[in-house]
C-alpha cells in the first residue's frame, strides 16, 4: 500500500531514531515550524506532529482535508484543539493517560528531586563560589537548617510521578505526607485537604496536572499558610504556582526557597523573547534560594526515543484500523 504522509516540524527536534523509524513507514514532510505550512502540504496530511508552541486549532485542522491522527509525545494537550478533533473523528496519539507505560519514564521525577536537593543545600552557588576561588563550605552551612532527613515532604498528587518522588523522600528518611483527593496510599501520611498539607510538610512537591481546577492552587493563602522556610518544588506546570504570590513569599523570607522547572505562559508564542524580564529570573539572578530550569525534566535522550517511539507505534496502529486493519508495518 501507499505510505502515510506524516508532518512533523524541526522546531520539535524529533530524534534521528525516531526519523529514521517514522522513513521505514510513511512518507515524511518535514518544516522548520508551522509557520512554514502551506494549504497544499496540509491537504495531503495523514499525520501530524504537533508542536507545544504552536496551537493547533479549528482553522489549522480544517486545511487537512486527510488529516486522521495528530502525534504530540507529551501529557499534556493544551496545544491542540482536543474538543473540536474528537469531533472531527480524529485520532489523538498521546502520551496523556499513559499511566501504566509512563511508569518506565522516571526522568521528571528524578529532576524534582535533583532540584530539591540543589535548592536546600544551595549547591549552584557552591559551586559558583568555588569558580570564583572562594573555599567557603560554613557559609553555606548556616543557610542549611536541617539535613533531608529531619525533614517532611509533602506531596501535592500522588499519581505516577508524586509517588516516585514520595518513594524517594521515604528512602531519604522523610516523614512524607500526600493531598490527593483521588488517589489513597497506606505508604504515606494522608492529608484531608491543601491546608492540612501546607502546615504539615517543609518541602512540598508539586505533582498535578494543569486544568481549571489547579490553575493557581498554590496561591496567597497557601503561601501564608506553610510553615516559615518552607520549600516549593514545581515540576508539573507552569500555572499552578501563582508567580506573584511565590514571588513575595521569597522576598519576604517566609519561603525558604523554590526550584522551578515550570514557568507560567511557557509554551506561548513569544515567551522566550520575555523571559530576561521575568520577574523570578530578575530574582533567580540576585539570589541562591530560587533555582529555574527551562523545562528539562523529561529531558533525557533515552526517555526521548522511548516515548517519541512509543507514540508513532500508537499512530500506525491507529491507521491500521483506519485502513481496514491493513498493516503499515
Amino acid at each position: 500500500m501507499i505510505k502515510p504522509i506524516v508532518l512533523f516540524y524541526e522546531c520539535q527536534h524529533l530524534q534521528t531514531s525516531t526519523i529514521k523509524y517514522l522513513e521505514k513507514y510513511f512518507n515524511i514532510i518535514s518544516l522548520p515550524n508551522p509557520d512554514y505550512d502551506t494549504d497544499e502540504i496540509l491537504s495531503k496530511t495523514n499525520v501530524i506532529f504537533a508542536p507545544m508552541e504552536y496551537y493547533l486549532g479549528q482553522e489549522k485542522i480544517n486545511s487537512c482535508k486527510n488529516l486522521q491522527a495528530i502525534a504530540s509525545p507529551t501529557t499534556g494537550l493544551f496545544h491542540i484543539d482536543v474538543d473540536y478533533v474528537l469531533k472531527e473523528n480524529i485520532n489523538i496519539c498521546s502520551l496523556k493517560n499513559e499511566q501504566k507505560y509512563l511508569s518506565t519514564i522516571t526522568s521528571t521525577a528524578e529532576h524534582a528531586w535533583g532540584l530539591l536537593l540543589a535548592v536546600t543545600r544551595r549547591i549552584p552557588s557552591a559551586y559558583e563560589s568555588v569558580c570564583e576561588g572562594k573555599w567557603i563550605g560554613r557559609e553555606f552551612g548556616k543557610k542549611t537548617p536541617r539535613m533531608i532527613s529531619e525533614m517532611s515532604l509533602g506531596i501535592l498528587g500522588l499519581g505516577r510521578l508524586g509517588s516516585l518522588v514520595a518513594g524517594y523522600g521515604k528512602a531519604f528518611g522523610m516523614t512524607v505526607y500526600y493531598y490527593d483527593p483521588y488517589v489513597g496510599n497506606d505508604l504515606y501520611i494522608t492529608c484531608e485537604n491543601l491546608n492540612d498539607l501546607a502546615k504539615s510538610s517543609d518541602i512540598i512537591s508539586i505533582h498535578v496536572h494543569l486544568n481549571a481546577e489547579t490553575e493557581n492552587l498554590i496561591d496567597r493563602k497557601f503561601l501564608q499558610s506553610i510553615r516559615q522556610g518552607s520549600y516549593i518544588i514545581n515540576t508539573a506546570r507552569g500555572g499552578i504556582v501563582n508567580e506573584n504570590a511565590l514571588l513575595d513569599a521569597l522576598i519576604s523570607g517566609h519561603l525558604g526557597g523554590a526550584g522551578l522547572d515550570m514557568l507560567a505562559g511557557e509554551h506561548l508564542p513569544g515567551f522566550k523573547d520575555k523571559l530576561i524580564e521575568h520577574q523570578l529570573i530578575k530574582y533567580a539572578k540576585q539570589h541562591d534560594n530560587l533555582i529555574i530550569t527551562p523545562k528539562i525534566g523529561g529531558c533525557t535522550r533515552d526517555a526521548w526515543e522511548k516515548t517519541e517511539r512509543y507514540v508513532v507505534d500508537m499512530v500506525i496502529a491507529e491507521l491500521e484500523k483506519t485502513f481496514e486493519h491493513e498493516h503499515i508495518a
